[in-house]
């Protein structure tokens, strides 16, 4: 399954719900799109853009109660609804299990996971206790490399966490 949004809480009294996109393909929430929601499929009635994120009525949520009931979960889609992506844009299942290096070689482990954060995801790389947080940025990652299952990250990050912990 892929993520494409986050139910943030009800909207209304009708069963609509606040959602966080978590896609770049805003069309998922279109009308008459299914959703997955609880394994659950949901065909979308109607949505419309809300501050922050979007509104979604989805067809067999029918009250305020039923909503408030998926606070917390996530709009899903079947693998085989995957899209290709912009390049220099991964889904977080391409990068998690990545083997990342720095630009001069050193191994900085693999990624463990990804944490979304309003400016910028930043994927954990872990190796034994050791673990480094890369910002998913243009300046940070030099390369990613899907084929041959690694990352290569700028060396100025290794100078800040050098810096950090001879304070």
């Amino acid at each position: 399954m892929i993520r494409v949004g986050q139910v943030v809480g009800a909207y209304g009294l009708d069963g609509a719900v606040k959602v966080t996109p978590l896609t770049d393909f805003q069309d998922r929430f279109d009308p008459g799109a299914c959703l997955l929601l609880d394994g659950s499929e949901h065909n979308v009635e109607w949505s419309r853009q809300s501050q922050p994120g979007i509104v979604v009525k989805l067809k067999g949520i029918d009250n305020r109660t039923m909503a408030e009931l998926f606070r917390g979960r996530y709009l899903e889609i079947a693998d085989e609804q995957m899209r290709s992506l912009e390049a220099g844009r991964f889904y977080h299942r391409q990068v998690v299990g990545l083997a990342v290096f720095s630009k001069s070689g050193e191994r900085l482990g693999v990624v463990a996971e990804v944490l979304e954060r309003p400016a910028n995801d930043v994927w954990v790389s872990r190796e034994g206790t050791i673990e480094h947080l890369i910002p998913a940025t243009k300046d940070a990652v030099v390369e990613v490399d899907i084929a041959r299952g690694r990352i290569v990250v700028a060396d100025w990050l290794l100078n800040i966490e050098d810096a950090r912990e001879s304070n």
